[in-house]
């Protein structure tokens, strides 16, 4: 075969390979495996979560000031911390309860005191339930990618737990205590595979965690910037050892904090600046470049902030 023949064929072979399609690398347990497959088979949730996530947009903007209030409260804003992961915690526990003292009330002759206190463990665990996929449903609206589809199979599925249990204790009231006793069985079981999905959600995706916790910031000044480079009023990005930094200045004094916003990673400095706050570019979190404090959510970790200092022209910065 000619050299000629050779590069044509290898050029015919590599289109070959680029044409076609890329199927998905799955990894880790076998279960952990099955459960992705199941959830990128499953075409019908992009659609679904598209009407959702307009849906949660638009009633929070109909809502105005007050509904963007509830919002912020909803993404754990004024805490410091996620509100969602928290508030999980009362259906599951309470749930789990409510197996204990069944299975007790099936061990000692079925006591009536028993079994009112497991549906009344039960009651509590729905309205944990219900605030939990408010909240839940508030932090997710802010999710694309693969993670949105994980995060609405994880909401989906909670849902149905959920009304499995609201049906157990409608049995349970009309003196079925037994056949409500299997169905919130049941219902536990499909809790426990949702709560695996946002593990999931948490500790493969990365959703809600602190997008600059593994960032090194310099301990001693370095300089990042010439003076004369940061304007008044506008968003300036610089790197210190190495980790981005925005800086802004404000009436001539420079401030700085973390470019990379605490929510999802999104770059600070290419967004918009409103007095001394910018709001960044991906999902609309708000933060003082005064001092990183978060003025509006999603995001509920405030940005790292760096002392700044001027020296012969240049712009220094260390962790505050």
């Amino acid at each position: 075969m000619s050299d000629s023949q050779e590069q044509s064929a290898t050029s015919e072979s590599a289109v070959a390979v680029e044409e076609s399609p890329r199927k998905p690398v799955y990894q880790g347990p076998w279960f952990r495996r099955a459960i992705e497959r199941s959830i990128d088979s499953q075409n019908w949730l992009e659609g679904f979560s598209d009407g959702t996530q307009k849906f949660v947009v638009g009633t929070f903007k109909v809502g105005g000031p007050p509904f963007r209030w509830l919002k912020n409260q909803a993404h754990g804003t004024a805490v410091g911390h996620p509100l969602h992961p928290a508030l999980t915690d009362i259906p599951v526990g309470a749930w789990l309860g409510t197996l204990v003292l069944d299975i007790v009330w099936l061990a000692t002759n079925r006591s009536s005191g028993t079994a009112t206190a497991s549906n009344v463990l039960l009651i509590v665990g729905l309205v944990g339930a219900v605030l939990s996929i408010l909240t839940g449903t508030t932090d997710w609206n802010d999710t694309y990618g693969k993670e949105r589809r994980v995060g609405i199979a994880h909401g989906i599925i909670n849902t149905i737990a959920t009304l499995v249990y609201v049906v157990a204790l409608i049995l349970r009231l009309t003196n079925n205590q037994f056949s409500g006793f299997i169905i919130s069985t049941i219902g536990l079981v499909i809790l426990l595979l949702g709560a695996y999905l946002g593990g999931e959600l948490v500790f493969g995706k990365g959703t809600q965690v602190n997008h600059t916790a593994w960032q090194e910031s310099p301990e001693d000044f370095v300089a990042v910037a010439e003076e004369s480079a940061v304007e008044e009023g506008k968003l300036h990005r610089a790197q210190a050892n190495g980790m981005p930094v925005l800086l802004v200045r404000l009436k001539g004094t420079i401030y700085a904090i973390a470019a990379t916003c605490t929510h999802a990673g999104g770059p600070l400095d290419e967004g918009t600046l409103e007095g001394d706050v910018v709001a960044c570019p991906w999902h609309g979190s708000r933060f003082c470049v005064r001092d990183g404090e978060v003025r509006g959510g999603p995001a509920t970790f405030p940005q790292a902030r760096f002392e700044v200092r001027v020296r012969e022209g240049h712009v220094e910065v260390r962790r505050a």
